[in-house]
């Protein structure tokens, strides 16, 4: 019997033989800190009342907005 051992990116759950190259990816990743902004449809037209789009500001400075 064979023992494998392989490392999983926690961010996105990507597989990697190499811790090296696991590491790599999670450092990688660009990690949201906070939501700026949030725009809404009127209830009428979105009756859960999620979101149509949030803009997010980024570990690394940057805004970026997301769209459903």
């Amino acid at each position: 019997m064979k023992e494998v051992k392989h490392y999983i990116c926690e961010i996105c759950g990507t597989e990697y033989n190499d811790k090296t190259r696991a590491q790599h990816c999670e450092k990688g990743h660009c990690k949201p800190l906070e939501i700026i902004k949030e725009r809404y449809l009127s209830v009428g037209n979105n009756a859960k009342g999620y979101p149509l789009e949030i803009i997010v500001k980024m570990a690394d400075g940057t805004e970026q907005k997301y769209k459903r």
